[in-house]
């Protein structure tokens, strides 16, 4: 179990403050699908297209357990309703006693955090509009809590974190952990706010009606220049303080430029809302960490370095059973290996004629050393090329190895192998040569 260790070098990120000792953590670029205390509908579906189901009976909790699709075995939150059908016919065929009820009117997302807390002690994964954050309670709620990045080591992931901390007492040794898999994060970044503070977050809701519109790019300056917009910042154009309503107006006519021309120009879209003014001063951060005010308690957002996926909460405690860090986990050894596979995937791979034009299958795999960082070291065959040609460089080209592995999945399952490993097709597999 990872403890505090108080030898390990952090850096301080800021502070956050909990006026009702309830913690949330999620990605603010989903926060536009955090409802709070409002009725929890998607702005993807209409409400009445979802359902909230609690599970009764003598084994609902078993049976929901079983059926293993939400974090609070008790629900179903935001479901279709063919999934009631589903439930209800799993546990009859399993033997349970136990079916599903409408919850009327839905359950807002504060109350199943509320849920969530009480289901797993103080630690609960909460389910918003089919996305996941995650709740921890029983943290002071009279003081700020110091929240601190603690670094990867030197070598291929310097720079990231290996973990993001929420430090209640750093004088105290935790003796034991307990931890909820996840937060759910699709724009890399994180939020640790306070339950009630949340509920004042605001995404694509400007506080003034304003908003910028702004664009970059090796084609910006001159785009700008026939467009009259401005230089904003350094090498970014376009306009700031724009009415909502008055937007369209910018955006339409360099939009349509951009795709009639196919000029190299990004543009964001930044209303005047908590997202944007976040992400300003993310933008001027050297540890990309931030804080906001929030119904008068500070929030800290910052970038997680690793990217989107679902991520580990974990609770430590002293011996006397109270909690004294709350550890974000990011640089875990299974993010680190998704991590190598995810920049492999990037990488080329020596593939034959045959097989890049479609003609024929990889049948043959072999890890050779890497040229060079932009060599997976992979090479792939037919078995169908001329011997003559094996030591004709026309007969091979390099292929991006995620377009290989999109075209022959089996792939998949090999990529880790180490240099000198050979591997052959048999059947819908590879199997060492």
């Amino acid at each position: 179990m990872a403890g505090t260790n108080q030898d390990t070098v952090t850096v301080a990120l800021g502070e956050v403050e909990l006026p009702e000792g309830i913690l949330v953590i999620l990605d603010p670029g989903l926060g536009r699908f955090w409802r709070h205390d409002a009725a929890p509908a998607s702005p993807r579906k209409k409400d009445s297209e979802q359902w909230d189901l609690r599970l009764v009976g003598r084994d609902a909790v078993a049976a929901g357990k079983a059926y293993d699709r939400e974090f609070d075995a008790r629900f179903l939150f935001d479901q279709a309703r063919p999934s009631s059908e589903h439930f209800d016919a799993f546990a009859r065929e399993r033997g349970y006693d136990a079916r599903t009820e409408v919850v009327t009117p839905r359950i807002p997302h504060t109350e199943r955090a509320r849920l969530a807390l009480e289901h797993g002690s103080g630690l609960g994964v909460v389910k918003y509009n089919n996305l996941w954050a995650v709740a921890v309670g029983g943290l002071p709620s009279g003081r700020a809590l110091s929240v601190r990045g603690v670094p990867m080591p030197p070598g291929e992931f310097a720079g990231r974190w290996r973990s993001i901390d929420i430090v209640v007492d750093a004088k105290v040794e935790p003796v034991r952990s307990e931890s909820v898999e996840g937060v759910m994060v699709d724009h890399g970044q994180l939020l640790f706010a306070g339950l009630g503070p949340l509920g004042h977050f605001r995404m694509w809701e400007p506080e003034d009606g304003l908003a910028d519109y702004v664009f970059w790019g090796k084609d910006a300056p001159a785009l700008a220049k026939s467009l009259g917009a401005g230089e904003v910042a350094d090498g970014v154009f376009g306009w700031k303080d724009l009415p909502m309503e008055s937007v369209g107006e910018k955006a339409t006519p360099l939009q349509e430029r951009i795709e009639e021309e196919n000029l190299a120009v990004g543009v964001d879209y930044r209303p005047h809302c908590n997202l944007e003014k976040l992400n300003a001063l993310l933008r001027e951060s050297p540890e990309d960490a931030a804080t906001l005010v929030l119904a008068g308690a500070k929030v800290l957002g910052c970038g997680n370095r690793w990217g989107d996926g679902v991520f580990k909460v974990s609770r430590h405690f002293d011996a006397a059973g109270n909690v004294v860090l709350v550890r974000m986990e990011l640089g875990t050894e299974e993010r680190q290996r998704l991590m190598r596979r995810v920049q492999l995937r990037a990488k080329g791979a020596i593939v034959s004629r045959v097989i890049a034009g479609g003609a024929q299958p990889v049948r043959f795999a072999e890890r050779l050393a890497p040229l060079d960082e932009r060599d997976s070291g992979w090479a792939f065959s037919s078995g169908t090329e001329p011997d003559a040609a094996q030591n004709d460089p026309r007969t091979f080209t390099v292929v991006r190895l995620s377009q290989l592995v999109s075209r022959f999945p089996a792939l998949d399952a090999i990529l880790d192998a180490p240099v000198g490993a050979r591997y052959r097709l048999e059947g819908e597999r590879f199997i060492e040569d």
